[in-house]
């Protein structure tokens, strides 16, 4: 019968793994197990880490880096032909324009982030922009409606001066959701280009 650890024999002999070589060798003390014995692999052999040069790593840098200034210079080209054509500016010309500001500050923090490669601070940064855009459009339309409100009059010329303001007042507080809708997209779009291959 084939055995898979040794046996002892009462003449102080030992058969030996018959799985190995099915030898049997002498052993001067009973009791003690052959000096040859088969090497028992570790219960939980350990993954081997893969080290990362650091001239790869700085190559990798480089190339991130250079991706990134590429993407943020077409946004740039952008928002310089949107200033060409007059309509960067319309967003800060209401009463919203703090809240406005606020989201161009978000924005630029953005992009540190992204620099940075901190990937869940833009994609926080990316959901409550657009927030704030919708809070200073409903803050514009509270201020163009309270306008309105308390220029009632009877006459038709006011009444027309009235609905002019009020929708002069919409007008611009919808420019602080497409600056919040726009902001959020271009940081989606980091997010996409960047943030998938090296985040």
């Amino acid at each position: 019968m084939l055995t898979t650890s040794p046996q002892f024999l009462p003449q102080g002999r030992a058969v030996a793994d018959s799985l190995r070589d099915g030898t049997v060798t002498d052993f001067p003390q009973v009791g003690r197990r052959s000096a040859v014995a088969a090497p028992t692999a570790p219960a939980f052999a350990e993954p081997m880490s893969v080290a990362v040069p650091d001239q790869e790593r700085h190559g990798n840098q480089i190339a991130f880096a250079s991706r990134c200034v590429v993407l943020q210079t077409v946004g740039a080209a952008g928002l310089l032909g949107l200033w060409y054509a007059d309509l960067a500016g319309k967003p800060f010309e209401g009463n919203n324009a703090p809240l406005c500001w606020l989201i161009v500050a978000m924005g630029a923090l953005g992009i540190a982030c992204v620099f940075l490669q901190r990937w869940r601070d833009v994609q926080w940064i990316a959901t409550h922009v657009v927030r704030i855009g919708l809070l200073g459009t409903v803050v514009g339309l509270i201020i163009a409606f309270s306008a309105a409100r308390t220029g009632a009059s009877a006459e038709a010329e006011q009444i027309k001066t009235m609905i002019g303001a009020v929708v002069s007042g919409m007008y611009v507080s919808l420019y602080a959701t497409l600056l919040g809708i726009a902001t959020n997209l271009w940081l989606k779009i980091n997010l996409r280009l960047l943030g998938d291959i090296h985040g």
